[in-house]
């Protein structure tokens, strides 16, 4: 019976065993489901992981794909650019050089037609009336100034400075109004007419202004020589247009005297004619009163006179004017000149002096030799010594 327990006691023993060991292999197989079930569903992620990873590898060999053709086009491009920056410099300069040819070819353009152009911006009629303003200013100026002094007979002696100290004023006069002039200045009594000194002034006012009008260049007398014999050499062998250009270009640009420079000139001339005459004033006090009373009158001959060198220099180009003044001792001749002092007298003999500027209109013939017709626009006028004594009313009428 023991033996039979104990047999007994065996099998429920393996029976619990092996109840136990199935449960354990159920929950081992329910383990190793679970466990596959994962497997299973890492293994989906992993397929699922994986399709992802190989479509990121394939878009990002894509994209490294267009990034390498992205950079293979912009080093293209970057070339390209290089290039057409190149290109660019290149018209720009090209550009540059064209623009600043084509400014020179403006320039060049504008001097030719500049220097070719036939166009007077005056007529002669212009011209004229300037002379004529010219010589009214002179003879109102000269009268008003040869009253406004008061005059010493000869007996009284001359001026103040001694006739010593007008040896210089005297060589100055004569030039400005000749000997025969300057004699009467000295010798004939003003007192009651001072006719005389007026026509000195006239006389030394006209000349000055000769000047101003026909020089080239008013400070410089080597350089005024100069041009004037270029100019008389191209008018032998230019067309007029050319030659007539050239010197209205040249005397543009020529360098200009003061207003107040011209007019001391002037001014100096005046106050020598009047010690000369024998004014009662000395020289300072002479000098203080015509620049007092006839310094802004004198200004307006000086601008008369720049205004008609201008006009014929640079404004008329077609043909030349000359302003004419007769020197003094030059034999009058009725057909070029006007005698202002004309009288009962013969008009004959040397001129005394020039009173009134003339203009001429000098042209130049067609043809290949230089032929040129002189027109006289205004006559000059000039005083003969006959005329002058018999007005002053002298007997003295010798040559």
């Amino acid at each position: 019976m023991v033996f039979c327990g104990a047999i007994f006691i065996s099998y429920r023993d393996l029976q619990q065993r092996f109840k136990r060991r199935r449960l354990e292999i159920s929950e081992l197989h329910r383990e190793l489901d679970e466990a596959r079930g994962e497997i299973r569903t890492k293994d989906e992620l992993l397929t699922v992981l994986t399709r992802e990873v190989n479509e990121r590898n394939q878009r990002l060999e894509e994209k490294e794909r267009s990034l390498n053709e992205a950079r293979v086009n912009n080093q293209a491009l970057s070339a390209q650019l290089g290039r057409r920056n190149q290109e660019m410099q290149q018209h720009k300069r090209e550009h540059a050089l064209t623009v600043e040819l084509l400014d020179a070819r403006t320039q060049e353009l504008k001097g030719a037609e500049a220097f070719l152009t036939k166009a007077d911006t005056l007529s002669g009629a212009e011209v004229i009336a300037l002379v004529n303003t010219l010589n009214s200013e002179i003879y109102q100026t000269a009268a008003m100034v040869a009253e406004a002094f008061n005059y010493k007979a000869r007996a009284e002696g001359v001026n103040s400075k001694g006739a010593g100290g007008l040896t210089e004023i005297y060589a100055s006069v004569t030039d400005a109004v000749g000997t025969k002039m300057m004699e009467m200045l000295k010798s004939l009594d003003h007192r009651e007419d001072p006719t005389i000194v007026q026509v000195a002034f006239q006389t030394a006012m006209a000349a000055i202004s000769n000047w101003i009008v026909r020089s080239w260049n008013l400070e410089d007398t080597e350089t005024d020589n100069g041009l004037n014999k270029v100019y008389k050499e191209m008018r032998e062998t230019e067309e007029q247009a050319i030659s007539g250009r050239w010197r209205a270009l040249t005397r543009r640009y020529l360098p200009n005297v003061a207003e107040h420079e011209l007019s001391y000139l002037f001014i100096d001339a005046i106050i020598n004619i009047l010690l000369v005459a024998n004014a009662v004033q000395s020289h300072d006090e002479l000098l203080k009163t015509v620049e007092t009373r006839f310094a802004e009158r004198i200004a307006i001959i000086v601008r008369s006179a720049q205004n008609l060198r201008k006009a014929i220099g640079e404004g008329v180009t077609s043909c030349d004017f000359e302003v004419i003044f007769i020197d003094h001792d030059t034999m009058f001749s009725p057909a070029q000149m006007d005698d202002e002092y004309a009288g009962d007298f013969e008009q004959e003999g040397p001129v005394l002096c020039t009173v009134q500027l003339g203009l001429q209109k000098i042209e130049r013939r067609s043809g290949k030799e230089a032929i040129w017709e002189g027109t006289i626009l205004v006559r000059p006028k000039i005083a003969l010594k006959s005329g002058i004594m018999e007005m002053v009313g002298s007997t003295d009428n010798s040559p």
